[in-house]
């Protein structure tokens, strides 16, 4: 396979940046909306944006969607902008997509590496924890 600059999704809302002499062994079709996947040095990085606008269904498919094609894969990196609220990160409150989010990559066994109060996002809707990255050595346990 080629090496490449840009691994993005169907949409161009997320994407991975491929720089310096790093191989890319595997990479999605770019057919998926809001996250690519591509296998760098041996490590299957995903890269998410999860707009504001999906309903709670969406993203719930959405998350869905990403654990299916994650699945077996490792080691692992997910890392993107949820826009997900959890106190687990470091939010003041947990809102039903932190909760969708964390039950949805608990088969995944990720480790949450975002922690901390500095915000992630600051406009003029305020600021938040919402940039998030989940990182896995070992393979997921049989269901």
């Amino acid at each position: 396979m080629p090496p490449r600059t840009w691994i993005s999704d169907a949409d161009n809302q997320s994407a991975i940046w491929v720089c310096g002499r790093a191989h890319v062994q595997w990479y999605s079709s770019g057919q998926s909306h809001f996250y690519t996947w591509a296998q760098i040095a041996g490590i299957f990085i995903f890269s998410i944006y999860a707009p504001p606008r999906l309903s709670q269904e969406e993203f719930t498919g959405l998350l869905s969607n990403i654990v299916d094609e994650a699945r077996g894969k490792t080691p692992i990196l997910v890392a993107g902008d949820f826009n997900a609220w959890s106190t687990e990160w470091g939010s003041r409150e947990t809102k039903p997509r932190g909760e969708a989010l964390l039950d949805a990559l608990a088969p995944l066994d990720v480790l949450l590496l975002s922690t901390g109060s500095k915000p992630t996002f600051v406009g003029q809707q305020g600021e938040s924890i919402v940039d998030l990255t989940f990182a896995g050595v070992f393979s997921p346990r049989s269901s």
